[in-house]
């Protein structure tokens, strides 16, 4: 079946997937740092005011909701980068387990401390 592409002027951010991972930098050094997975065109909802999502016993304070086109792979331990712009997944809904879109919630990630 066709995927319908009737919202395809919604994706018009390009995000660019890290994970961290252990690499070797100049002097042979094992160093952790993000490295660049994927990119893929999405994109990005800013919520008003504060959203919680209910976890059991914990509650998640969420900032952000991202949307792409579904791919294998997505997963809670990476984050992503748009522009200077740094989200932390929380999670990445694969809307109704139905292999077409994700809708990730994400926290903006303040890199001036």
């Amino acid at each position: 079946m066709p995927i319908n592409n009737r919202n395809s002027r919604k994706y018009i951010k390009r995000l660019t997937f890290q994970k961290k991972e252990k690499t070797k930098d100049k002097e042979g050094n094992t160093v952790t740092d993000w490295v660049d997975k994927f990119t893929v065109w999405g994109s990005i909802k800013g919520l008003r005011g504060r959203d919680f999502i209910d976890a059991g016993a914990q509650a998640v304070k969420i900032s952000t909701r991202i949307y792409i086109r579904y791919r294998p792979g997505v997963t809670s331990d990476m984050r992503i980068k748009y522009g200077k712009r740094i989200f932390d997944i929380v999670n990445p809904n694969n809307i109704e387990e139905r292999n077409i879109e994700y809708e990730i919630l994400a926290n903006e990630v303040n890199l001036n401390g």
